[in-house]
């Protein structure tokens, strides 16, 4: 019976660690996008390589990719409200620049609402505003390799 209690402890510990609300530190890892910008569908490699830096690279259907961009973020609260309910979320807000030119920033930010841990590695649809897009919230799909 000891070892039982133990074990169901130790399962529900380690199932509410996967649940957990975003932060800088739990969100490095590897992910794949795939958003619709207009008629054109865009395929990235997403990597958050510590709680400050990341890269981004986009890549073809084909197997060919661009160069990797790098840059810095951020992730802060927010409030939103989506007409059913009121909750608090997360806003990763990014400014990356690329190799081949690095007077030119690219600045985005995703909005993961109430997103957990657990959602990223199922995988989950975010909005996106970017500054190649003003002014259009595009839908992306996010899911941790």
């Amino acid at each position: 019976m000891k070892y039982l209690l133990s074990s169901v402890l130790i399962l529900l510990t380690c199932s509410t660690s996967l649940a957990a609300e975003l932060t800088p530190g739990n969100i490095v890892g590897r992910y794949n996008v795939e958003a619709r910008a207009g008629f054109q569908k865009v395929y990235l490699k997403f990597r958050v390589l510590n709680t400050r830096e990341f890269e981004i690279q986009r890549t073809y259907p084909d197997g060919h990719s661009d160069e990797s961009c790098n840059g810095t973020f951020t992730l802060n609260p927010t409030l939103y409200w989506d007409f059913v309910t009121f909750g608090s979320g997360k806003i990763f807000s990014g400014v990356a620049t690329c190799p081949s030119n690095r007077s030119k920033e690219l600045d985005f930010n995703i909005d993961f609402k109430n997103t957990t841990t657990e959602d990223l590695v199922r995988g989950t649809n975010v909005t996106v505003t970017t500054s190649l897009a003003r002014g259009i919230r595009i839908n992306a799909y996010v899911k941790k390799q």
